[in-house]
């Protein structure tokens, strides 16, 4: 697997020097069109040019690509020192305090120790029905996940855990730091290109109401070439770019989930019930999609038509039904059953991983999911069997029994439904800091922060309770 993550770290390097080289072009474009600006060669062919106004152009480059520069350190200083702090608020993501959902925590805790994380990364949540995640961070020392409460409430523990396993993969590969990188070159581009269009929209509004300008045929060329450029190449170019370093990395990511949950199902339902959701989370930042599990911005309908050419290669993540297709071809939950398996579902023209990181990978059993859970179903079953015997035959005694367990299965479906999205919302509540007072007569109340000290009777027991902090 390390081969593999070196190959994409190589192959990340030279994409983010890629977009380096449109943005310094984009610099020196924007230089280039202020000196045109205020400076307009007469010659009407770029071949007339005098060599005063060619100097001229050069210095304008120099400057313009200086100005670049500077914006691209500028916004690396910011995204290096608070960038994770950033991208969560962005999405609108907030820390939940400690023993907020116990479930989530130890899901995180399980799977960082599986990943061999030095620590559990910070839990954030974001009030959102869409299920959904993305993980962040520089480094897996200073890393953090945050997952929306559509995702709490919709998914079990081992779709969660199937889940947060991915996450952290993100981050054990170091995914999240090069997504970030390449985030802030991506931003710098469209920063630098608007600025071009903006600035040459003034430039065209300002000629059209007088006569100041003077510049011949050549000024004309050079400024539409700028134009052209700025609004469709570099864009168009930063984000293929951006788009082609996400989609293999969530293959990988997806690999890596299995072998820690040894659960490949888990995470084929899980990404099943994110995609086919009917939410979608319209305030979530548009820079930092790709960065999610699933692209939150999609809808159902654009899931589906994911394997046109056009939608896959403007598209952010891979397929989500080939993806799923991939899980459910697994054997075992090994870096080999999954090699395979996404060979196969690709017909052989593709592969995910090098030799040598498949090379004396033992197979990895898939576990049984809720086997505790299984087998107390399963006793009362047995109970009701036996009950049933004494009073009708072979077939009654099925179909009753077929009859109870789904009734059972429905009843225990409901009460976990129920369950989790109390769970979900009370950590939301806890997350904005409100504080939680329980009743003598057993009514749970949860108030702001600007009630704490005062005095509110209960609306069922009238009893006098206190706000403040437990």
């Amino acid at each position: 697997m390390w081969h593999q993550i070196e190959a994409n770290k190589r192959k990340s390097g030279i994409l983010i020097f890629i977009m380096l080289i449109i943005l310094l072009i984009l610099g020196a474009s924007l230089g280039v069109l202020v000196s045109l600006y205020n400076e307009p060669p007469s010659a009407n062919s770029l071949d007339t040019l005098s060599t005063p106004e060619i100097i001229t152009l050069e210095l304008a480059m120099i400057q313009g690509i200086f100005y670049a520069t500077l914006v691209w350190i500028f916004l690396l200083i910011i995204s290096v020192v608070d960038g994770k702090r950033a991208i969560l608020a962005l999405n609108h993501a907030k820390k939940i305090p400690a023993g907020a959902n116990r479930i989530l925590e130890n899901v995180v805790a399980e799977m960082s120790i599986a990943a061999g994380l030095p620590k559990p990364p910070e839990i954030y949540i974001i009030d959102c029905m869409m299920p959904n995640a993305f993980a962040t961070g520089m480094n897996p020392k200073h890393s953090a996940i945050a997952v929306t409460t559509g995702l709490l409430t919709t998914l079990d523990r081992d779709e969660l855990q199937a889940v947060v396993a991915h996450e952290i993969a993100h981050i054990v590969n170091r995914d999240t730091t090069y997504m970030l990188f390449a985030g802030i070159m991506l931003g710098s581009i469209v920063l630098i290109s608007d600025c071009i269009v903006r600035s040459f929209r003034g430039s065209s509004r300002s000629r059209s109401s007088s006569s100041s300008f003077k510049g011949g045929g050549a000024a004309v060329l050079i400024m539409l070439a700028i134009l052209i450029f700025a609004m469709i190449v570099a864009p168009i170019a930063a984000r293929l770019l951006y788009f082609s370093l996400s989609k293999k990395r969530e293959y990988l990511a997806d690999a890596c989930a299995v072998q820690y949950t040894r659960y490949p199902q888990g995470l084929a339902t899980a990404l099943a019930k994110i995609s086919g959701s009917v939410y979608v989370f319209r305030d979530a930042d548009k820079l930092t999609s790709a960065m999610y599990i699933v692209h939150p911005l999609d809808t159902i309908e654009i899931h589906k038509n994911r394997y046109s050419l056009w939608g896959d290669l403007f598209s952010t993540h891979p397929p989500t039904e080939k993806r799923i297709e991939i899980l459910e071809k697994m054997t075992s939950a090994d870096f080999n059953a999954y090699e395979a398996a996404f060979s196969k579902a690709f017909r052989h023209r593709k592969t995910i991983m090098t030799k040598e990181d498949l090379y004396g990978v033992k197979p990895l059993e898939i576990k049984k999911p809720n086997e505790g859970k299984q087998s107390k179903v399963d006793g009362s079953l047995v109970a009701g069997t036996i009950a049933l015997a004494t009073v009708g035959t072979l077939a009654e005694v099925k179909a009753q029994e077929e009859k109870e367990t789904q009734e059972q299965k429905i009843k225990q479906q409901k009460e976990e439904l129920v369950t989790r999205k109390r769970e979900a919302l009370d950590t939301v509540w806890k997350a904005n800091n409100y504080i939680f007072k329980q009743c003598s007569c057993g009514t749970k109340m949860k108030f702001p922060q600007e009630y704490k000290g005062q005095e509110i009777h209960c609306p069922h027991c009238n009893s006098v309770i206190k706000v403040e902090e437990d």
